[in-house]
């Protein structure tokens, strides 16, 4: 009976020391909301994904933890508020899911062959905001590395690379 309340004041300071930020996960946000580019670190054991949203007056980060992407809903994605001068801060809010709607995939085949063609390219749906940009040169048959950035409200909802072709 002795040792219970120190069992039981070890497992609070462990549940409070598990929701203390990585140091190189807070440099890494740091570091993508500074430059705008997409990033990967360790954090917590394994690779994450950080992934800047452009957001006035404040940038957004998204952190995708890309372990269980394949689980029904995706991958988990934290978003930090990251403000000149600050300590990136966790938004305590969920990102809502991509639509699963006809005009909403058609908005984003447009953007998508706009970066094609352009090399970069921004599409708004209701609140949705897409951006997209060509990572690499075309091919013969004009596909090419494609970014996609999900957002709504300064939060990420997804984030994609992947060859495409128009």
């Amino acid at each position: 009976m002795m040792f219970r309340p120190l069992i039981l004041a070890a497992g609070v300071a462990f549940a409070a020391a598990a929701q203390a930020e990585s140091p190189d996960l807070l440099m890494a946000i740091e570091q993508a909301a500074h430059i705008g580019q997409a990033g990967e670190v360790l954090a917590y054991g394994q690779p994450v994904l950080v992934v800047p949203v452009q957001n006035r007056p404040c940038m957004t980060v998204g952190v995708v933890y890309q372990e269980g992407k394949h689980q029904r809903g995706g991958p988990r994605i934290d978003n930090y508020q990251v403000c000149q001068g600050a300590e990136p801060e966790r938004i305590n809010d969920v990102s809502p899911a991509l639509p699963d709607d006809q005009q909403f995939k058609q908005v984003t085949q447009m953007a998508i062959r706009g970066a094609l063609r352009y090399g970069a390219h921004r599409r708004d749906w209701n609140d949705y905001r897409l951006d997209t940009r060509r990572l690499s040169a075309a091919d013969s048959y004009g596909c090419a590395q494609v970014e996609t950035v999900v957002s709504t409200d300064g939060m990420l909802v997804s984030y994609n690379v992947g060859m495409l072709c128009p």
